[in-house]
């Protein structure tokens, strides 16, 4: 299987931010921390390639850029990684959790609901399988024909999370 990763955010887009026990957090470089701990985890059971994380493909999808960039067409998955954000939480005691959201066009999401398990076997919440059209980036793969989602980790501002 060949899989592409991709970091949410980057290139001057910090995404979302928060401060909580005095450590900030940046969604850019917690995106790329975790497709650079899942590229490593996920080779030798896949091809993994993680699309250039000095860039952003949201910009790049704007300007036009994606589809020759991503070359989604030589991909068998498009994961893209993003983390959540609500409200700053000082540490409640309730995880917030993680969700993934598909095309509406995806036909199956065994893949997503696996994700989640494993999440939630280590403690975040399982918020489901949630369908959206207005996500570009995973719908640019989508028409290309790939099977693509989105995960939102977990809640950046949320204490409970980040921990």
């Amino acid at each position: 299987m060949k899989i592409l990763l991709i970091a949410g955010h980057g290139a001057g887009d910090p995404g979302a931010t928060s401060v909580i026990g005095g450590v900030s957090y940046w969604e850019a470089e917690e995106t790329r921390a975790v497709v650079a701990d899942l590229a490593e985890d996920l080779r030798g059971a896949a091809e993994v390639r993680v699309y250039d994380t000095s860039r952003n493909a949201y910009t790049d999808y704007q300007n036009g850029m994606l589809p020759s960039l991503a070359q989604f067409s030589n991909y068998d998955y498009v994961l893209e990684i993003h983390f959540n954000s609500f409200r700053p939480d000082s540490g409640d005691g309730k995880v917030k959790g993680s969700e993934i959201y598909v095309t509406p066009q995806e036909s199956g999401i065994q893949v997503e609901l696996d994700i989640l398990r494993h999440l939630a076997a280590i403690g975040f919440t399982d918020r489901g399988v949630k369908r959206r059209s207005n996500l570009a980036v995973i719908n640019q793969a989508r028409r290309a024909g790939v099977s693509a989602a989105l995960l939102e980790v977990c809640f950046l501002d949320d204490a409970d999370d980040m921990r």
